[in-house]
């Protein structure tokens, strides 16, 4: 058996008994110890030391280790308005499964070392294959384990923490920020339902190879800002690019009476000759004692692209923004109840592009519920959402998921 990467070659037994022969040891005086013989303990260091090699551990004895993460799957239904249907099931919705191992030790008096090392396992159709209800959907399923974070920082309760490695960047999440308790189905990244392949936009940056600093937390306000490896595919993925850019976000929270507020906006400007930028946010209002919430999202992309010759070009514009409103709070005693009903916008303009030429435009309306347990780190969630696409082949589409998440 495997633990850890290590393998176990001891049974529970074999660790018990060693354990009582180490404790008699301990427990014998120094005249009885020197009666047994000067050589009937001589392996004793090597055998614990094999005991300790075959058992997990949290980490050494300088650097902690910990494990965590969740499982996420779903079924779901999508239809079309030329009658084409189909139930699926899938291991993503919102929320892909993922394991993380993290972990920190002090390096000085007042500095910390750290990592993180993170994995989504996604087993899951990507937009393409959900792009048309009722379309081919042999293969066509993402990798099934990809790199979600690789880094390490230094952490200084005073100047803040500095990030260099595999990560989301400042941007990432910023547009999703939400007291409403429905992150793992209610989101403004419409895209990741994989409805279609135009409902929506992820103007976040996500993860990248970047440099990064965060600020210590100052009145609620946190800044972050991260120079971004943005090398990647053009346009139809015919040439890969190399540029760079930088990443950059504010947020806030607080709590003023009985009204509790979170905001985030971020700004992201691509170093590549195109004057490509974006900025995208959000914020959200929750009264505590009723539970009753609200969650607004918006942004805008300009220009930013490369063409199959591996140049800047302009390609683009897209403006999106996104509503969300319920209650979250519990109801039955096992947990919130977060019950919600959201709407949003999502509009393209191609028109000064020479790749992907042409406007549409996208309306999206859907209600969800999820209930957490909290005695498990369980949420159980259902979720509708109605999509009006404009000047696509697939102008109307509806979906239905329905999941669970488990928490470890």
């Amino acid at each position: 058996m495997t633990i850890g990467g290590l393998k176990k070659t001891s049974s529970p037994l074999a660790l018990v008994a060693a354990a009582g022969f180490l404790m008699g040891g301990m427990a014998l005086t120094p005249a009885v110890a020197a009666d047994l013989g000067g050589d009937c303990c001589a392996d004793l260091e090597e055998r614990v030391a094999e005991l300790e090699a075959t058992t997990a551990r949290k980490g050494n004895r300088k650097v902690s280790l910990t494990i965590s993460g969740w499982v996420a799957r779903d079924i779901g239904w999508i239809e079309d308005e030329n009658g084409k249907d189909e139930f699926y099931s899938s291991g993503h919705g919102v929320s892909g499964s993922r394991f993380q191992f993290a972990g920190s030790a002090a390096l000085t008096s007042t500095w910390t070392v750290g990592y993180v090392l993170r994995a989504r396992v996604t087993q899951d159709r990507n937009s393409g294959t959900l792009t048309q209800a009722g379309a081919s959907h042999g293969p066509g399923f993402v990798s099934p384990l990809k790199t979600d974070k690789n880094f390490i920082y230094f952490k200084n309760a005073r100047l803040g923490t500095f990030v260099i490695g595999h990560a989301y960047v400042p941007t990432d999440g910023v547009a999703e920020i939400s007291l409403g308790g429905r992150g793992v189905t209610g989101t403004s990244e419409a895209n990741l339902w994989n409805a279609t392949s135009l409902n929506g936009f992820n103007l976040e940056q996500g993860v990248h190879e970047t440099i990064a600093w965060v600020s210590p937390t100052l009145r609620g306000f946190t800044y972050s800002v991260a120079w971004v490896d943005l090398n990647g595919p053009t346009a139809f993925g015919a040439l890969n690019y190399d540029t760079d850019g930088w990443d950059m976000a504010l947020r806030y929270a607080g709590e003023f009476g009985p009204i509790r507020i979170a905001a985030g906006i971020g700004y992201t400007f691509y170093d590549d000759g195109t004057n490509g930028s974006n900025v995208t946010g959000s914020a959200s209002l929750m009264h505590t004692p009723t539970g009753l919430n609200i969650a607004f999202a918006a942004g805008t992309e300009n220009d930013g692209g490369f063409n199959n010759a591996g140049n800047a070009a302009d390609i683009y514009d897209k403006q999106y923004w996104h509503l969300q409103g319920g209650v979250n709070r519990d109801f039955t005693g096992m947990g919130n109840t977060s019950i919600y009903a959201e709407y949003g916008e999502y509009d393209y303009d191609g028109d000064n592009g020479v790749l992907a030429a042409g406007n549409w435009d996208t309306t999206m309306w859907g209600l969800g519920v999820v209930q957490h347990f909290d005695s498990a780190a369980t949420e159980l969630y259902i979720a509708y959402r109605s999509w009006d696409n404009d000047n696509v082949a697939t102008s109307n589409v509806n979906q239905i998921m329905a999941g669970a998440r488990i928490k470890f």
